[in-house]
């Protein structure tokens, strides 16, 4: 017995879909996400909608923060790692929180030449929580799983003590041991 797959429905699987493979552009998308994908549109899937709500759509406090985050971001290791950190101030600031901090990760590791893009949220308590996403042969858990935390080779985390310049350069020395470990042609 099968579960009739309402237009509806079709919305709620699709909004899965796209959001986990950053709408089809992740290492986690293959010809079967396409496949599944085209057959919710068929269902009735509102896809415009949901590609403009979670891809397109920034609220205006998130905008003034992805502004002071992109002013701040850092390159190191010949701009090979950019490095974003969002600090409590920059949220007060914007009237933003760490609810709208997820997109910043991704926008480090988008500039031409970086392997390893890092955002680091300065938390209540004066720790940092590290997210780091690669490009190429650069294993994020790697980096993060020698500072306590996990994840994958394309994406990982961690939390790092503070004050904000000792966390950077935790962060900093395990990027250039795994910078340094792999080859690049």
């Amino acid at each position: 017995m099968g579960v009739e797959i309402t237009p509806k429905i079709a919305t709620a699987l699709f909004t899965g879909i796209s959001t986990d493979t950053g709408c089809f552009r992740f290492g986690n998308t293959t010809v079967r996400t396409f496949e599944i994908a085209a057959k919710l549109a068929e269902k009735g899937a509102e896809t415009f909608k949901v590609v403009q709500t979670f891809f397109e759509t920034k609220t205006k406090t998130y905008a003034a923060l992805e502004r002071l985050a992109l002013n701040d971001m850092r390159f190191y290791f010949s701009e090979r790692c950019a490095l974003i950190c969002v600090t409590r101030d920059m949220y007060q600031k914007t009237g933003s929180d760490e609810t709208e901090t997820a997109p910043l990760a991704n926008l480090t590791r988008q500039v031409e030449g970086v392997l390893v893009g890092v955002l680091m949220k300065e938390q209540k308590d004066g720790s940092f929580k590290v997210s780091v996403r690669t490009n190429g042969d650069v294993d994020a858990s790697e980096i993060c799983g020698r500072l306590g935390g996990g994840g994958h080779a394309g994406a990982a985390a961690c939390t790092v003590n503070g004050p904000k310049q000792k966390a950077i350069n935790l962060v900093l020395k395990e990027i250039e041991a795994e910078i340094d470990s792999i080859r690049i042609d």
